[in-house]
């Protein structure tokens, strides 16, 4: 995986008092298209913090353009901004 670290529209569902779990993102490649991807699994959610910054690491799998892709989304709490940070 590659470090991409790119703004994304999230559609997140929330359950009670658990984390926020992500849906469906979009955000726009390196060639200015719009991408749309249905989180397909979430594997791992890590909370982590750096610099006092807290965070929630998503490692999720889909299936894009017909291959199996690992990639990781990370919500910032204190900001309340989803980023496409690995793929």
């Amino acid at each position: 995986m590659r470090l991409v670290a790119r703004p994304i529209d999230a559609i997140v569902i929330f359950r009670g008092g658990e984390k926020p779990l992500p849906y469906k993102f979009r955000y726009t490649d390196d060639s200015g298209e719009n991408r749309e991807i249905t989180v397909g699994k979430i594997i791992l959610i890590e909370q982590v913090s750096i610099a006092g910054a807290r965070s929630l690491v998503y490692d999720c799998q889909s299936l894009i353009d017909d291959i199996e892709r690992r990639y990781q989304l990370k919500y910032m709490m204190t900001e309340c901004k989803w980023i496409l940070y690995k793929i």
